[in-house]
């Protein structure tokens, strides 16, 4: 009989892991932005758009959680930019983005990134976030920064306090041929929805330049591990009153 109820908890031990990883994206709103001057283009997950996200612009990836974008913005005449998130991307990574991006005419002026999920629910309370970026540039003089954002308003590409946002983590600025940053931040997450958004900005100076780029959000394991503890210490204590009672 104990033995049926071991095995019943594994089963159910499996259960929570899935449901905790599933239900947490349940709802969630990717979108990637590109803007340079008076360009602005936003990419909605799978082309579709949703409240904040005008999809004035293709997502050529047709994966959920995984957005691709080819194509000029501004002065900025070559672009492939991937930006994945949820679903398909976990807790390590949250958010990444991969990128390549020229401009070949002096005075062209910044471009700026935005990868932002919306529409989270978890997980919840004090969280410690994890932040990698690195690349390589062409200009000498180009300034390339990042930060992760919070918006506890749930509005997509919020990364400034303009728009209600917090900032996560501490502003990445690297500069030179191959540039590479770690840093780490805390946020309060509610109870949701929320929204994360990871911002980079490319500053050539006004010079030509080709930049490549790898920026990555993550929520260190223990986080998860703590999220999906809390549920198996349920179903625990429930079954252990069970085997008391055969």
């Amino acid at each position: 009989m104990r033995g049926k109820f071991k095995g019943t908890i594994l089963a159910l031990s499996a259960l929570v892991l899935l449901m905790a990883s599933t239900s947490m994206w349940a709802g969630t709103n990717l979108g990637l932005q590109m803007s340079s001057g008076a360009t602005i283009d936003q990419i909605c997950d799978n082309n579709i758009n949703y409240a904040g996200c005008t999809g004035n612009a293709s997502d050529l990836n047709p994966a959920l959680g995984q957005i691709t974008f080819i194509g000029p913005v501004g002065s900025w005449t070559s672009n492939v930019t991937s930006g994945f998130g949820p679903p398909f991307e976990s807790l390590v990574p949250l958010l990444d983005i991969s990128s390549f991006n020229a401009t070949v005419g002096a005075g062209g002026g910044p471009l700026t990134v935005l990868l932002s999920v919306s529409g989270l629910t978890g997980p919840t309370g004090l969280q410690t976030f994890l932040q990698s970026f690195g690349g390589t540039n062409s200009a000498p003089g180009t300034i390339v920064t990042s930060q992760a954002w919070l918006s506890n308003a749930n509005t997509p590409f919020c990364a400034s306090a303009g728009c209600g946002g917090v900032a996560i983590t501490p502003l990445l600025t690297l500069s030179g041929a191959a540039f590479s940053g770690l840093t780490s931040g805390s946020a309060l997450l509610g109870s949701g929805p929320f929204a994360i958004t990871l911002a980079v900005t490319i500053n050539t100076g006004g010079a030509a330049d080709t930049t490549s780029f790898d920026d990555s959000l993550s929520l260190p394991e223990p986080a998860t591990l703590s999220m999906l503890g809390s549920g198996l210490l349920g179903f625990g204590m429930a079954f252990r009153k069970m085997l008391l009672r055969a």
